[in-house]
């Protein structure tokens, strides 16, 4: 209610989602949440790739960022970034067989066969991609090795992100709509809600930042409000402090 008020107010930017971005009025709350991170999950995705793709544009050389460091310093950078990554995106996985998947499979046995499949077929490669990186750090900058080595990197990257997007519109468009059919009293929904929050302890905690860094504001204050739901204040309040922090 707050959020309408305030949109109807401030009307730019918007702050209430649309039912064409994919959040109807009956649209269940873990939905929203799984939604919202896929979109956190894309937006690092599409990152990641232009920022390896500079890697191999300037083949060892600084790109003129102090912040960034030396070619040695700045690889580490992209290391941790894409090990937060990797962490989210196992966790949100991990999520949906543990939370959302079950809840449809008990409706129809074998819906979602197709998606747990896809989630078990990524796993290589998104280890493989933090090998690399491993491998990468120890290479002498500017040589032939290192420039294949991220070469191979950015293919990896964008093969991955190819991936994930279509599995993302998969279940948006085949599976996800489905939660609206079980038909969840709001009780429900908010016990599924918090197992969502619960089994995503890193995501909700240290990594919060980095999942709301992936979103547009409005995007960001329907996650906050999702968060606000919960009974558990004192779970709420402490990721809420994440972003002043």
């Amino acid at each position: 209610m707050l959020l309408r008020f305030i949109d109807a107010k401030l009307p730019q930017p918007p702050l209430v989602m649309k039912e064409s971005d994919g959040f109807g009025e009956t649209t269940p709350w873990v939905v929203r949440a799984v939604l919202l991170q896929h979109r956190s999950m894309r937006w690092h995705l599409e990152r990641m790739v232009r920022w390896g793709d500079d890697l191999v544009t300037r083949g060892g050389r600084r790109n003129g960022d102090p912040a960034m460091g030396t070619p040695r310093m700045e690889i580490r950078k992209f290391s941790k970034s894409y090990s937060q990554l990797l962490e989210f995106m196992l966790e949100h996985a991990q999520m949906e067989e543990r939370v959302v998947f079950p809840i449809l499979e008990m409706a129809d046995r074998g819906l979602c066969r197709a998606a747990n499949e896809e989630h078990a077929r990524d796993l290589p490669i998104m280890n493989g991609i933090k090998e690399d990186i491993k491998s990468i750090g120890v290479l002498d900058t500017g040589s032939p090795n290192y420039q294949d080595a991220l070469c191979n990197l950015s293919t990896r990257l964008k093969s991955l992100m190819e991936h994930c997007k279509e599995h993302f519109e998969e279940e948006e468009r085949d599976v996800l709509p489905l939660m609206e059919a079980v038909e969840l009293s709001k009780e429900q929904q908010l016990r599924v809600l918090e197992q969502c929050f619960d089994l995503m302890q890193g995501t909700n905690s240290h990594l919060f930042n980095f999942l709301i860094e992936g979103l547009l504001p409005w995007e960001a204050m329907h996650y906050l409000d999702l968060i606000l739901r919960c009974k558990d204040e004192e779970k709420a309040a402490s990721m809420l402090c994440r972003i002043i922090e």
